[in-house]
This record gives structure tokens, sequence and C-alpha cells, in this order.
């Protein structure tokens, strides 16, 4: 049996790092006595994929992973013994079954949204954003392999929303991820400052989700296997 779970990771676990995040899971699927499937071979391990690497200093609303069990066990069962055993900070939103079939979450998402908490009225926000996406090339300096080479976001924009909170403005940016175009969260950072927003001004970045675009469609994991 296979199951597709969407969690989120609260502040506190913000500078958590990939290899940790596999530790907790690890420890709290024994603690909860779930009934996990282990890889064969001298040195087995629990058959649980994480999805894309949650960059460290985020946190964020909607992570997956998947996870094989050698007996079968409801979702809700799994969530709610899950969520008893989970540290505050981390929590099990939703669970569903999937078919062996389905493909790994590193090999299906493309796509994820980064969301800056700004202090700016959104009005001023809104034309921001129809400024930005007006404009063909957004240059910054590279922060992956190609490191401090010019490289060019406006590609791999797909889209940003503007919405507001408290009284500050939320700016959603989904960006690709992977091939051809890998769009990082720092890098947004720098396009924000190299367009007039000051880095000051931006109280908390985090990520809002991690999705699997198909053409124009946008679709959460849980929902492209349904």
């Amino acid at each position: 049996m296979r199951l597709r779970a969407e969690y989120s990771v609260g502040s506190d676990l913000r500078f958590l790092s990939t290899l940790d995040m596999m530790k907790l899971m690890a420890r709290t699927l024994r603690r909860a006595r779930i009934p996990f499937a282990l890889s064969e071979g001298f040195n087995p391990h629990i058959r649980l994929s994480l999805g894309t690497v949650l960059p460290v200093g985020l946190w964020s609303k909607r992570e997956y992973f998947d996870l094989e069990l050698e007996q079968e066990m409801s979702c809700s069962e799994f969530v709610e013994k899950m969520n008893l055993t989970l540290p505050p900070d981390v929590k099990i939103i939703a669970c569903i079954q999937i078919a062996a079939t389905i493909p790994a979450l590193m090999n299906s998402i493309n796509c994820a949204c980064y969301s800056f908490v700004v202090r700016k009225p959104v009005e001023e926000m809104e034309q921001w954003k129809d400024i930005v996406l007006q404009r063909d090339d957004l240059i910054v300096k590279s922060r992956g392999k190609k490191k401090d080479l010019d490289k060019n976001l406006r590609p791999g924009i797909l889209k940003i929303e503007v919405n507001r909170w408290q009284n500050f403005a939320i700016i959603d940016i989904w960006g690709s991820i992977g091939e051809p175009l890998n769009v990082r969260y720092d890098e947004l950072t720098e396009l924000l400052v190299l367009t007039g927003i000051n880095k000051e001004d931006i109280l908390d970045v985090y990520r809002s989700g991690n999705y699997i675009r198909v053409k124009d469609k946008i679709f959460t994991p849980l929902e492209k296997v349904k």
C-alpha cells in the first residue's frame, strides 16, 4: 500500500534541513506504530520519500511525502496517529492512497509558490506586479550551480498574485522548478529588491506549496492523482 501525505512545517522549524526532516518523520513513524515497509539489503530503510527540498530558513504551508506500508491502513487513522506523535510545528493536513505506478514526487513536482510578506500597501504591490509581469527580462545573479552568472527569471515566473494580510501585502510568486529553469526563493528575494522593494520591508518568506504544472494548469500533488 502506498500513501501520499500533505503536511505543514511551522516557523519554529524553519532551520531544519531535509535530512533532519527525514529523521523526524522516521522517528514519528516508529513511535506512532505505523506499519511502514522497509527496503531490502544489508541496510534497510523506511520506504519514505520527501518531495522537493525545502530551503533551510523557510517554513511551509504545504509539503509532501510518499510512504509505502506493508499492510493496509486507512488514511484517517494514519493522519490521526501521526499528528498525535509529531511535534507541534509539523502537522499532517491530508493523505490519500496512490497507485504503485504513480511517479515519485521528485519526478512530478515542477512548480512552487513562494510567499513574501511585505510592509507595503496592497494597491502599491498590485502596481508593482503589473510592471514586473510586463517586462521581458528579470535579471538577477544566479544562486545555484552557476553562481553569480546573470539569470533571467522571467520565463520561469508563471504567475504573481497580491493579497492582503492585516496591514501588509503578501506577494505570491509561482516559479518553475528543475529544468530548463529553476527559480529559487533567494533569487526572487533579490528580484523584489532590484524592482523597488526595500529588503527591510520584506518581513517574512515562506513556501505556500509545491505543484505539478501540466501545460497551463497547476495541480497539487494530491489533486493530480485523484
